[in-house]
């Protein structure tokens, strides 16, 4: 059936048809008024910072929080919203993003809070969510320029009417935090002959007329340097203290060092000036801050467990417990590259017999051998010490190597408990 009519009037309704189902389809004359009143508006690096977290392994890159401002209206959030790349190298990869979800603080959470933040949580089991690099050569971590950026694919709104427009822009983060790390001061000592050593340095919530045990972590080979950052990042064992649930449960201060690093690999916690600045850093702590002098603590991995018994038996009466882990207990007769030699002087224990001490190792350590903490382990118990408990991992159950028996040691609620009940006699 034909249509006739004047053809510019049909012409006319034609165009004016279109106009209307577009206009309806973005919500008819409302669309005028709803442009007048809407603030339209871009993220930009200033409104992303990257979240690091400290696992047992190390530092990894596990979320990103994009700030709106004001409150996210969350009914169009979700993982499509965003797209998160890393470059490694020269290349440019993706990060799995696991969970999209509002809060009201910069920080991730296990459950989505009205807020201005979203949080993009990625998959720490990424192979490229690690910020360190270990070098074998120099047996140091590295910790790597982090380069990541975050693309907005879908328009967010916020519940005040702003829209944060997609856009295929790739916005870098401009700031990073690390929950734990950060309430960490950051200092360095000097002595008087100008040696320095950096540390690191955590403060419980305090109340007045009391006071509080100190731990003194001692770290491993790998986090020596000059960044006063790598003894905290490296693995969880000086953050461990520090968690809130442990703070909740037995409040106390944490003191990290940070040894320097040198051409050749030693016995670094055992050497001067690095033994005496150490031992001086822990007076002026104890001297400046509300410590209880009856419950100081050291504890150390590797070369650091090596660095546990060197203090403790040159400092019988300085610590009330000690926890080293895959550590060799005498040092003095041997370089690092020796093999396992059987512990032949007992005198060396006498004077910490009756300290109570639990020591940790794995029957597959590779790097240092068991054999040096169940020789300590049974000196000590011949001496006529009944305060020496040893946990010895069997082969396979420490991973992803035997080295790192930090790991569960760390993780043993049983052994933070019993430490913190031992002080002084």
């Amino acid at each position: 059936m034909a249509i006739k009519g004047n053809p510019l009037k049909l012409a006319t309704c034609f165009l004016f048809l279109i106009w209307l189902i577009t206009a309806c389809s973005f919500g008819g004359v409302a669309i005028e008024e709803e442009s007048e009143s809407t603030i339209a508006r871009v993220l930009t690096s200033e409104n992303v910072t990257l979240i690091t977290k400290v696992l047992p392994l190390g530092e990894v890159v596990y979320a990103i929080a994009a700030d709106f401002s004001t409150e996210v209206d969350t009914s169009n959030v979700s993982s499509s919203s965003f797209e998160v790349e890393v470059i490694v190298g020269e290349d440019i990869e993706t990060r799995t993003i696991t969970n999209v979800y509002t809060n009201d603080i910069k920080e991730a959470s296990d459950s989505s809070n009205p807020g201005r933040f979203v949080i993009i949580e990625l998959d720490p089991s990424d192979p490229n969510a690690g910020t360190l690099t270990f070098e074998e050569i120099t047996f140091l971590h590295k910790r790597d320029q982090l380069k990541y950026s975050l693309i907005q694919k879908e328009d967010i709104k916020t519940i005040d009417g702003t829209v944060f427009l997609a856009s295929i822009e790739k916005i870098q983060h401009s700031t990073e935090v690390t929950p734990i790390v950060d309430e960490f001061g950051e200092f360095t000592y000097q002595d008087d002959a100008g040696n320095e050593l950096s540390y690191r340095l955590f403060e419980p919530t305090v109340k007045s007329d009391e006071t509080y045990p100190l731990i003194l972590f001692l770290h491993g080979s790998g986090e020596r340097g000059s960044d006063n950052a790598l003894q905290l990042l490296g693995n969880e064992s000086a953050l461990v203290w520090a968690r809130p649930e442990q703070q909740a449960k037995h409040p106390a201060y944490v003191l990290a060092p940070q040894a320097p690093p040198t051409e050749v690999l030693t016995f670094y916690w055992t050497e001067e000036p690095n033994y005496s600045l150490v031992i001086e850093l822990l007076a002026k702590t104890i001297e400046n801050y509300p410590i209880d002098t009856d419950r100081i603590y050291v504890t150390g991995i590797s070369n650091g467990g090596v660095g546990t018994w060197h203090f403790i038996i040159n400092n019988p009466d300085l610590f009330a417990a000690a926890v080293p882990i895959c550590g060799i207990p005498i040092v003095t007769k041997y370089t690092i590259s020796e093999s396992y030699t059987p512990l032949e002087e007992a005198s060396f224990f006498e004077g910490i017999k009756d300290m109570p001490i639990w020591v940790f190792h794995a029957a597959d350590d590779y790097l240092v051998d068991v054999n040096y903490s169940r020789d300590a382990v049974a000196t000590i118990k011949s001496l006529g010490g009944k305060s020496i408990n040893y946990t010895e991992y069997r082969e396979g159950e420490v991973k992803p190597v035997g080295h790192f028996a930090w790991i569960p040691a760390y993780q043993n609620q049983e052994m933070i408990d019993w430490l913190f009940q031992n002080q002084k006699k």
